[in-house]
């Protein structure tokens, strides 16, 4: 029974959660081969709902081997206030990111060259007025394969978020602070081939958290300067 039951619970999750509709545009610059920096404009929102977010981030990103980079960026957010967007230092946050990038087969020389899998782990701290802030682990694999003679570039990628603090339990001596995973992030999609200074990117995925399990599609444009 609860082969049959599990199925048709979180597909009734699916339907019933708002479907988040997320686009994004970027431009990257290289500046050797080592050093990389990136601008992006990114909005949020929830069908039928109306305004999420809205950020503007700025990246860092160093090789310091084969297939090894560090990364390491800063996020401006304005959030939503009633579904509507609305200037004010209370919805403003701000969000700081420090990891590494490791793609797996350039780093051990292994595989096809057109096949890429990689191994993103971030550490984040985000703060916002009025808000308690937090302190974010965040794991992902990515993989993509380029498909020769062919436009689209099949991607996946899965994402772990793992709160330092997301249980803050306070007793009459001390303040007792655990962890505990708060989300898990799921996208499938395609890279459509384009002029080489380009790059579109579309998705549809998953989130999954403790108030459910939200459908997600998601649009990505990349400019490169040269």
């Amino acid at each position: 029974m609860k082969k049959i039951l599990l199925p048709i619970i979180m597909y009734g999750q699916v339907l019933s959660a708002q479907t988040g509709l997320w686009t994004d545009a970027g431009i990257s610059k290289k500046w050797n081969k080592a050093l990389r920096s990136s601008l992006e404009l990114g909005y949020r929102q929830n069908a039928d709902q109306g305004f999420d977010r809205i950020y503007l981030d700025f990246s860092q990103s160093v090789k310091v081997y084969d297939g090894i980079r560090l990364e390491g960026a800063y996020r401006l957010v304005m959030n939503e206030n009633a579904n509507q967007l609305q200037i004010g230092s209370d919805q403003l946050s701000q969000r700081y990111q420090l990891g590494f990038d490791i793609s797996i087969l350039d780093a051990f020389d292994i595989g096809p060259k057109r096949l890429a899998f990689s191994w993103t782990s971030t550490q984040q701290w985000s703060m916002q007025t009025g808000k308690a802030s937090s302190s974010i682990w965040r794991n992902k694999l990515s993989m993509s394969y380029d498909i020769k003679n062919f436009p689209l570039s099949p991607c996946f990628s899965a994402e772990h978020f793992y709160r330092w603090n997301a249980n803050v339990v306070y007793t009459p001596t001390e303040v007792l602070i655990s962890g505990a995973t708060v989300q898990w992030r799921y996208f499938v999609g395609a890279a459509i081939e384009l002029p080489k200074q380009h790059s579109l990117k579309l998705q549809v995925g998953l989130r999954s958290r403790a108030t459910g399990i939200q459908p997600l599609v998601r649009a990505s444009y990349q400019y490169f300067l040269k």
